[in-house]
């Protein structure tokens, strides 16, 4: 058979074009030239996208830190069965990602007449307004991840903006009026119901559902009700922490821990000479506030330092997570081994410690929206452009790892620690248990762990505090072992005196 034959044989079967190929074949004189070029031009694209990646590294390093994007619940918790339901609104959409959400629409009208009081409210002019909010238009849409803002123009964003802004800041006026009747006048006016508001500030805190907090700076400085705007937003955020009333001062003070020479410190905390990037950036900023000097030198790790940490924890993730399971005790054993449990001062995760036999936590009130809350603060730590130190997500790790069963709950309830909103101590555990899934501890509470550990291996200490866990746990049980041992003393001054005489 001629080559000119073979080749048209080849056309027609392409599996013996196939295995010519592959075997080095060529077909007429081209066919080596031409599967040389494609491979040449296939490789140089592969190797320009190496140096597009290089690229980026040199612009991160010139930024020295990249500023997280608003965007999607990272897919290791969103496809989790058991955490839809906390990762997506209920009522309400804030921002361009649920907008187009058909269940969320009976609520759009709620949007617009809280816009219009807020508008109202601060004696503002609409047309400067929105004129304002197209001006930044570019920054707004930079800080959202691009698959966010696909699909809108400009002008579509910006009254999306515009609406879901002031709709948000009016929302936090009502929240923040000091006189019930008076927030309860203003949902009768809005024909809003109270049970519509409860599910709203859940939405209001999900991952995908924030505003660029740039955008509450440009309407509140709109306004000219400024310190009341501050005044609300303050008691809105305090009030969200959900902790036991009497640590309200110690978590404001945590709140207003800023430079006071800034020009709008007063509106915005700068923590760390940072603002935040939303609400529940500034949120997660309260709950991490360190109390101490210490803890404020361990914040403060160069971000670059900081990024080569996480990779680091990441590559450990489950070799840290048998390690602390398999080094750590629940609330029970800590309580057999004498340690006694006390509330911090603050709600600040970082106010965990352990001295004297005392280890101290933050108190929390756990409710049906303590696990969307931090379920989306974890949610926030795990985006991949989002440099931290895992603060939250340590912290219920921390927690999952004191509490095993209902038991652990109820000594964490007696302490003053734990104030159960929920139900039941097994619904509690269960949810702290169910939480931790997927979750990276870092190393903040090591020197906590290391110094429990020694405690509980010292056995005159845990013998020290078994006996009085068993013998002097109440006045009656002391009564009673009190008299065992003017019994026992009795009967041996009986009997010395009774040899003593026989001998005598």
């Amino acid at each position: 058979m001629s080559q000119k034959d073979d080749i048209i044989l080849e056309e027609a079967d392409p599996e013996r074009k196939a295995a010519r190929q592959q075997s080095g074949e060529t077909s007429g004189g081209n066919d080596a030239n031409q599967q040389s070029g494609e491979t040449s031009s296939s490789l140089k694209k592969k190797f320009e996208s190496l140096d597009d990646a290089m690229k980026e590294i040199s612009a991160g390093e010139a930024e020295n830190s990249t500023k997280p994007k608003i965007q999607k619940i990272p897919f290791m918790l969103r496809d989790n069965d058991n955490f839809k339901k906390y990762l997506k609104p209920r009522v309400v959409s804030i921002g361009p990602y649920h907008a187009k959400d058909p269940n969320l629409q009976v609520t759009k009208r709620m949007k617009l007449k809280l816009a219009a009081l807020f508008i109202k409210y601060g004696g503002i002019d609409r047309d400067v307004l929105y004129e304002k909010i197209i001006e930044k238009i570019s920054n707004f849409k930079g800080c959202y991840a691009k698959k966010a803002t696909k699909g809108y123009n400009d002008k579509e964003l910006a009254w999306m903006f515009l609406v879901d802004g002031c709709a948000l800041l009016h929302y936090m006026i009502i929240c923040g009026s000091d006189e019930k009747k008076d927030r309860d006048d203003m949902l009768k006016q809005l024909k809003i119901k109270k049970d519509h508001m409860a599910f709203v500030q859940q939405d209001v805190f999900l991952l995908d559902n924030q505003l660029p907090y740039e955008l509450l700076e440009l309407l509140m400085g709109l306004s000219n009700k400024q310190y009341e705007l501050k005044h609300s937003l303050e008691k809105f955020i305090l009030d969200s922490i959900n902790a036991p009333p009497g640590l309200y001062e110690a978590n404001q003070k945590n709140y207003q821990k800023a430079d006071q020479k800034n020009y709008q410190a007063w509106i915005i905390p700068r923590w760390k000479d940072k603002k935040p990037l939303h609400l529940l950036d500034l949120l997660r900023a309260i709950l991490i506030q360190p109390d101490n000097e210490k803890d404020a030198c361990h914040a403060t790790i160069p971000m670059r330092e900081r990024s080569q940490k996480q990779k680091f924890n990441d590559a450990l993730t489950f070799k840290k997570k048998r390690l602390w399971h398999s080094s750590f005790r629940n609330i029970e054993e800590l309580k057999a081994a004498g340690i006694s449990l006390k509330p911090s001062e603050t709600s600040s995760m970082k106010s965990i410690s352990f001295s004297a036999g005392t280890l101290k936590i933050p108190p929390i009130i756990v409710d049906d929206w303590t696990e969307a809350k931090l379920l989306n603060l974890a949610a926030y730590e795990m985006c991949p452009d989002f440099q931290n130190e895992f603060e939250v997500s340590t912290y219920i790790f921390f927690m999952d790892s004191l509490i095993d069963r209902a038991q652990d709950v109820k000594e964490l309830r007696q302490s003053g620690i734990l104030h159960n909103a929920l139900g039941s101590d097994k619904e509690v555990a269960k949810l702290f248990n169910r939480i931790s899934t997927d979750l990276v501890p870092n190393h903040i509470y090591e020197d906590v762990r290391k110094k429990i550990q020694s405690h509980c291996d010292n056995k005159w200490k845990t013998w020290r505090a078994q006996f009085r866990a068993r013998h002097l746990h109440s006045p009656w049980s002391a009564f009673a072992f009190i008299a065992a041992i003017l019994v026992v003393a009795s009967s041996i001054v009986q009997t010395v005196y009774t040899v003593k005489g026989y001998y005598n």
